[in-house]
């Protein structure tokens, strides 16, 4: 299979893909390591070079690999984990590196996937507020892109918009930046797991509208909040790791009893009520890419998306657009305009399509 990708390569190289993402909860950077590797997976079968997936001891998220060798190495917690226990491994058994999760080992950088510039956004876009950690994130990050810019052969990103960005931030070469994107195939393995409306008795189908992310402020949760209040006839399901207060968002139940924020919820919970609801809503300020609106559109589902970012560019016709800034909006209105084929979008974003690209890039280093 690897053979029909390109016919000139290298052979008996090395490679070694940092698996931090593993020891994580599932969110959107995780989903894009976890079905990449699964599909490089199927690539790499035969192709002459060996291929390990280096994963902390205590992971619990580990892809399932049938060609690419797991192996479990340090106990070490969180980043440090990456600079110890990963960079030692690559060290010393002089291999690439693979990093599919924004960061890399500084002593060995190797291949890395910028998923997006969020740590250069001022707090006046996303809406926060800088406390200590978030500026200590911002300078790692920075480091960590530093080292990237210098040192790696090749940085993928998932949207030509983040590409942009990447390119007039670091004043980099253009063909040094590859773009990817997500997929949503995963999704068609989850089974909807109707007990969620067990657990909100009060939600009825194509009555109520779903939003989904990290609560995070960028996330512009606020949006949901402000329209809910004008819209007091629809129920707004929130669901999201994190809490509203930890990023300013207001938010009082007694004033707002159409709202029921849910937590995290599995794959099948997302699933189930992207599947019933009126629409799901991302009204987020800034992303790399968004992969929830297509997991909601592989269902049929209407979405509602900012404005904003590289959302337009994902996208295109098939979604209704709103101002991430104003909240004065006739929902039934929107959503009777018309949109382009969801068919259009989901064929052009493919977990296998990425993965190609991606292993014909890499075994192309020189």
């Amino acid at each position: 299979m690897a053979e029909k990708i390109i016919k000139e390569k290298l052979v008996d190289m090395k490679y070694i893909i940092n698996g931090r993402f593993a020891s994580r909860t599932v969110t959107g950077q995780e989903r894009f390591c976890i079905e990449i590797i699964k599909e490089l997976d199927n690539i790499v079968k035969n192709d002459g070079n060996e291929w390990e997936l280096v994963v902390p001891e205590y992971a619990d998220n580990v892809p399932n690999c049938k060609n690419i060798k797991v192996v479990r190495k340090g106990k070490v917690k969180g980043h440090l984990w990456e600079q110890t226990n990963f960079a030692a491994y690559v060290l010393k058994n002089k291999g690439l590196s693979i990093n599919m999760s924004m960061k890399e080992p500084l002593i060995s950088p190797g291949v890395v996937v910028i998923h997006d510039m969020a740590y250069k956004l001022p707090y006046s876009i996303i809406k926060g507020k800088g406390t200590l950690k978030r500026n200590v994130s911002r300078i790692w990050h920075r480091i960590h892109h530093r080292f990237a810019v210098w040192f790696s052969p090749i940085i993928f990103t998932v949207s030509e918009y983040s590409k942009k960005q990447i390119v007039e931030i670091y004043h980099i070469d253009p063909d040094r930046v590859k773009v990817l994107g997500n997929g949503w195939q995963h999704f068609n393995s989850v089974v909807p797991d109707e007990g969620i409306f067990e657990k909100w008795p009060d939600l009825e189908e194509n009555e109520y509208f779903f939003t989904l992310g990290s609560l995070k402020a960028n996330k512009n949760v606020k949006w949901i909040l402000d329209v809910a209040k004008k819209n007091k006839n629809y129920k707004f399901v929130i669901a999201g790791k994190a809490s509203l207060s930890d990023f300013g968002v207001e938010y009082n139940a007694d004033t707002l009893p159409n709202v029921d924020i849910v937590g995290y919820i599995s794959d099948g919970e997302v699933k189930a009520l992207m599947s019933k609801c009126k629409a799901f809503i991302f009204p987020s300020y800034f992303e790399g890419f968004g992969i929830p609106p297509l997991e909601a559109m592989s269902v049929g589902a209407d979405v509602i998306v900012a404005k904003a970012s590289c959302l337009p560019e994902i996208y295109g016709d098939a979604a209704h657009y709103i101002d991430p800034d104003n909240a004065n909006v006739d929902l039934d209105k929107l959503l009777e305009e018309k949109t382009g084929d969801k068919k259009n979008i989901l064929e052009k974003y493919s977990w296998n399509r990425f993965a190609r690209i991606m292993y014909k890039d890499i075994i192309n280093i020189r």
